[in-house]
């Protein structure tokens, strides 16, 4: 019996000490699978799933640098551009300082952000003596143009790209952004087009290309692409308020209404459904309906052009005497927009480092109630020339509109020195 239980003893011990291998090894060998997976996502423009990937291996590798750098590149991927920070402040405190592959995605990371003046001669020449990495070089100085509309730069960067990899989706997807913010909605559509032709998967592609369809009419077209997002996206406001639209103009008023109450019920304040509901009601006939329901949406987007001429309009077929006050509110909403939209594709792009263009669409976006992206123009044009009166000016207006009255007395004594 002594030899049997001999036997028994030291079976259990190695199974015992096989189950604490597995245990031990499955998590990292968990985490290695994930992260090569990301880096094949990374490699065919996917930061969202690549960041779920990376998420998986930093909680088993907290210390991990390449992983650490990777979740920085998908982070900047996606547009979150305060974790890609993060995540590369992380990867300095590992190496208790920077090295070649961090100054790299810092240099990424800034052009993408829109500070492409500090950062761009050192990318491109780079991407010219590594040309295995001049794709992230091309795409973050793309995003970095179109953040702040220089967009003959960011069409030159993109052609660049595109004349050695003529089908690769991300810069085709960037060129498309790039021909819809110069007003070439069609060329940009066609962009997007060929992107969902490549990859099907890309849903911010798609939701991109139904806005550009419905600017273009194509009703028909839009209603597949949007069902599919509306299935992707559950919680996505603005799918089914341009599905409502499309099935309006495909007759299918009805079904439009319910698509848009429907929106209401989760968000009563939804300016555009509420707005694209007042203009059924006035395409019905139905004026009085419509001012209730554009009156709610005038309070939600007070800088629209078509909520407020929509507006105007209820009350003119009402014949009511506030018509006159509300149609010069629509004016004034329209010439800010139009010189917005001057400024934004055309102003810009020609005159990228001029100081006083960059106050001048600060203080349309302030106006229009866009206050953050309105004071990173103001820094902006600080950025170009940090003594520009007119941006201390401006800054010390809003400063003293907000009751900042330390900031703004300081703008105040700068705008005069």
């Amino acid at each position: 019996m002594a030899p049997f239980r001999l036997v028994t003893r030291k079976r259990l011990i190695l199974a015992l000490g096989a189950v604490l291998i597995v245990g031990i090894s499955a998590p990292q060998c968990w985490a290695w699978y994930q992260l090569r997976a990301a880096q094949k996502d990374l490699a065919s423009f996917h930061p969202a799933e690549a960041r779920r990937r990376l998420d998986t291996c930093l909680r088993v590798w907290p210390q991990h640098s390449t992983s650490r750098l990777l979740a920085a590149r998908a982070a900047r991927e996606a547009g979150d551009l305060e974790d890609s920070d993060e995540q590369l402040r992380a990867c300095q405190r590992i190496h208790s300082g920077s090295t070649e592959e961090i100054a790299f995605e810092w240099a990424l990371l800034q052009a993408s952000g829109g500070n492409v003046r500090e950062v761009e001669t050192y990318l491109q020449t780079l991407a010219d003596q590594r040309p295995e990495r001049a794709f992230l070089v091309w795409e973050a100085l793309a995003e970095g143009y179109l953040r702040t509309y220089r967009t003959l730069d960011a069409m030159a960067c993109l052609e660049h790209w595109l004349s050695s990899e003529p089908e690769n989706v991300r810069a085709l997807e960037l060129r498309g952004r790039t021909f819809v913010t110069g007003k070439g909605v069609k060329r940009g559509a066609e962009d997007f087009r060929r992107v969902m032709e490549l990859d099907p998967t890309r849903d911010d592609t798609r939701l991109r290309l139904t806005r550009a369809l419905l600017d273009l009419g194509a009703y028909e077209e839009a209603v597949p692409h949007l069902e599919r997002l509306a299935i992707a996206r559950p919680d996505d406001p603005e799918i089914p308020v341009r599905l409502a639209r499309c099935l309006n103009m495909l007759k299918k008023g009805d079904q439009a209404r319910q698509t848009l109450e429907r929106v209401l019920v989760k968000q009563p304040d939804h300016g555009a459904a509420l707005r694209t509901l007042g203009q059924f009601a006035l395409s019905d006939g139905q004026p009085a309906e419509a001012e209730t329901w554009l009156r709610r949406a005038s309070t939600s987007l007070p800088g629209d052009y078509q909520t407020q001429w929509l507006l105007y309009e209820s009350l003119r077929q009402q014949g009511k005497p506030d018509a006159a006050a509300q149609l010069k509110v629509a004016e004034q909403v329209r010439e800010r927009s139009e010189r917005l939209g001057e400024l934004q594709s055309r102003k810009l792009a020609e005159q990228p480092l001029d100081p006083a263009l960059h106050v001048e669409l600060a203080t349309l976006l302030l106006r229009s109630g866009q206050t953050e992206l309105g004071l990173r123009w103001l820094q902006s044009a600080l950025d170009l020339d940090p003594k520009f009166r007119p941006a201390h000016a401006a800054l010390a207006e809003h400063f003293e509109r907000e009751g900042k009255k330390d900031l703004a007395e300081e703008h105040r004594r700068r705008a005069t020195e």
